[in-house]
């Protein structure tokens, strides 16, 4: 059944797909925005990676049932997760000014966990024992694997954990108020609305991109659009405390891409974190496959 034409039953096999692609798409973005972030402010590395993601979605306008939002509720909802986006990397970049990154990225990984609290009290899907093995070995692999240390600083916890919570509230909207909006709608405003907000601080912070630096500039925005497309279709026709689990796949396309990019080799400790990560993609793989689709 296609994603767009019903929500009374779930696919979970498409959903797990569409997450892990949505995933390893952010993931690689990362990579190749922190290259340009080396080179342009961060506004600008936004604004543009927005502008070309802006394109990409047009060009799956009719596929995805074109630009289109049911009510005012529905126009409202969607604004709402786009400032929930917005806010989210901003929090994160503020924590990360704050503390080492380490420790941002651990407590930013609670979102999983999060999420399927959120899921309980607003749509009333009960996790099981499975899902809370899955959120919880996940995030003890990413504990290991970051290793986070040094002195705490309170507000930068506070304001990590915020930018977790932007990320699952975002995610139940998504599941809650879905049929206000088509996939397209979901996922692109949220990207006009982050283009609108950094292009008001671009004029301060703009450096000519070379022709290489717009190839990576329009290679950031196609997986800005794939990623988010993906995700958003993974929510749509999935349970929250399902997909949120595969956040943690984003630790092995960051092994990867770290190495082919950056020649980044992790030491023998860190396997450890990334075999529990596999682990826990693994069980709520198994889950998904034993859990009849909700009506």
């Amino acid at each position: 059944m296609s994603p767009t034409s019903g929500h009374d039953r779930d696919n979970y096999k498409a959903a797990f797909t569409f997450a892990i692609v949505g995933f390893a798409a952010f993931s690689l973005m990362d990579a190749v925005s922190k290259i340009l972030s080396g080179l342009h402010s961060l506004p600008q590395v936004l604004f543009f990676s927005g502008i070309f993601a802006i394109f990409f979605g047009l060009l799956l306008a009719k596929p995805l049932g074109g630009f289109k939002i049911n009510s005012v509720k529905g126009w409202a909802v969607v604004s709402a997760r786009g400032l929930i986006s917005v806010a989210m990397i901003w929090l994160t970049l503020y924590a990360i000014s704050r503390m080492p990154i380490a420790n941002v990225y651990s407590i930013r990984f609670t979102s999983p966990i999060i999420t399927i609290f959120l899921a309980l009290v607003f749509l009333n899907e009960r996790p099981v024992g499975l899902q809370w093995l899955s959120a919880l070995l996940g995030l003890a692999g990413v504990l290991v694997v970051l290793q986070p240390s040094g002195i705490i600083d309170s507000l930068a916890v506070a304001l990590a954990f915020a930018a977790a919570f932007a990320q699952s509230a975002s995610t139940i909207m998504v599941r809650r108020w879905r049929a206000q909006s088509t996939p397209l709608a979901d996922t692109m405003l949220p990207v006009i609305i982050l283009v609108l907000i950094t292009g008001v601080l671009l004029p301060e912070s703009y450096t000519p991109p070379t022709p290489i630096e717009w190839l990576f500039y329009i290679g950031a925005g196609a997986l800005l659009a794939i990623g988010r497309l993906c995700l958003t279709l993974s929510i749509r026709i999935a349970q929250s405390s399902i997909v949120a689990p595969l956040q943690y796949t984003q630790l092995l396309w960051s092994l990867l891409f770290g190495y082919l990019f950056f020649s980044e080799q992790p030491v023998l400790l860190l396997w450890s974190g990334y075999c529990l990560v596999f682990v826990s993609g693994v069980i709520g793989l198994m889950f998904s496959r034993t859990t009849p689709p909700a009506r």
